[in-house]
């Protein structure tokens, strides 16, 4: 940035200076032709660097903004999935279903509050040191200040439902932010026991059950590993 500015400095310097001759100087008139379109072409040189940068700079805004929509994406379909469940994967249409199936008796034991609550330090820290980028996209910037809520989620001050819309919310701006397209209900195979378990979720969460046991790992062949 700081050498762009100076080149289009010396530009506009250069052509102050020669236009300074042909205005206030007695030169020839072919020396003032030649001076004059000098001047002139280094105004053109300036306002094209100028433009340039400002494109230059604009795209490199516009995808940092993309790559914190991602990154606070796959941060926040992590916490849901272990809260709810559903494949590894990403997949918005499963992970917006996954939200709008919850139900307020679907236990959020501390650790799955901790990844509420760091997703939300996070969109926090986006919006203090990136907020000038991030408002120039609106998805984005509402998505995280919605996040940013969930830092109090251990305060008592956000209901079910609040939490739940928070996330719908969330789920269909941060899409759009990183162009994905909007989200669609899709129907979830139905299991014998709730996946949300505070069970489930310890296993998803940890890799082993509250007992501390672990299930084995396969290899490729069918064999358990280890």
């Amino acid at each position: 940035m700081k050498t762009r500015l100076l080149i289009i400095l010396t530009f506009l310097s250069g052509s102050l200076g020669s236009l300074y001759f042909v205005y206030f100087e007695k030169i020839s008139q072919e020396t003032s032709g030649l001076l004059v379109n000098l001047g002139t072409g280094f105004i053109g040189t300036a306002l094209t660097v100028l433009i340039v940068d400002w494109l230059y700079e604009r795209r490199s805004a516009d995808e940092e903004a993309r790559n914190i929509a991602l990154s606070v994406l796959l941060e926040f379909d992590h916490a849901v999935w272990v809260w709810q469940g559903g494949s590894r994967g990403l997949d918005v249409n499963e992970l917006y279903s996954l939200i709008c199936d919850s139900e307020k008796t679907d236990p959020i034991p501390f650790f799955t509050q901790n990844l509420f609550m760091r997703l939300g330090s996070k969109c926090v820290t986006h919006l203090n040191l990136k907020g000038h980028n991030i408002m120039r996209h609106d998805d984005l910037f509402v998505a995280l200040k919605d996040l940013s809520k969930l830092e109090l989620i251990r305060d008592g001050h956000i209901s079910f439902v609040d939490f739940k819309e928070i996330l719908r919310s969330a789920c269909m701006r941060l899409s759009s932010a990183c162009a994905i397209g909007e989200p669609q209900t899709i129907e979830l195979p139905i299991s014998a026991h709730r996946p949300s378990s505070e069970e489930h979720q310890h296993y998803r969460h940890f890799g082993r059950h509250l007992d501390g046991t672990q299930r084995p790992l396969w290899s490729f062949g069918g064999e358990v590993n280890g």
